[in-house]
């Protein structure tokens, strides 16, 4: 397990832009791991003569994301993308996240961003607002978090995002090579 740099003054908290930047090119990775995940879920489902189950999808497409972020963020601290724009996440003290944390972290990640999409698509989509009226409260509520999230990062001396409160991590850009 590779350590982190302990923590000094010249550890620098990760711009949000720079953290969203990375995240988009992990996100790119993500579709491709989504994509082959549901194509396997189908298949496996076509051969074992069984419908597909959207909730036993949606349960294995958490299992991937969280492995895949799961397993960079425990070694080395560095998604692909954090690796391009020189972001690591590690605790507070300075070491490296283990398991328990890094499932906690992508937990809250998961829930505070899944609410955009779904935020979205309950506010601007009338065809389900109409057939499903009165869900325009929870899309607000969630969009609500979303925004007051990025604004308290915003105000945070360390730029945290509140699944970095939670589970006591920051994201830091790496001191450059000498």
């Amino acid at each position: 397990m590779a350590a982190c740099p302990p923590v000094n003054d010249l550890v620098l908290p990760a711009p949000l832009w720079r953290r969203l930047i990375a995240a988009v090119y992990d996100g790119l990775l993500m579709v491709g791991l989504v994509f082959a995940t549901v194509i396997f879920f189908l298949i496996g489902c076509w051969a074992l003569g069984v419908q597909p189950n959207s909730r036993i999808l949606g349960i294995c497409l958490f299992g991937v994301g969280l492995g895949f972020f799961g397993w960079f963020w425990t070694h080395g601290g560095q998604t692909l993308g954090m690796r391009v724009w020189q972001l690591r996440v590690r605790r507070l003290d300075g070491r490296a996240l283990r398991w328990p944390i890094a499932a906690v972290r992508y937990t809250v990640m998961f829930v505070v961003w899944l609410g955009l999409p779904v935020s979205m698509l309950l506010l601007f989509v009338p065809r389900f607002e109409n057939a499903h009226p009165g869900l325009t409260n929870p899309s607000i509520a969630l969009l609500s978090v979303l925004v007051c999230s990025l604004l308290l990062s915003r105000l945070d001396a360390r730029r945290r995002a509140p699944h970095d409160w939670i589970s006591g991590t920051e994201v830091v850009v790496e001191p450059k090579a000498a």
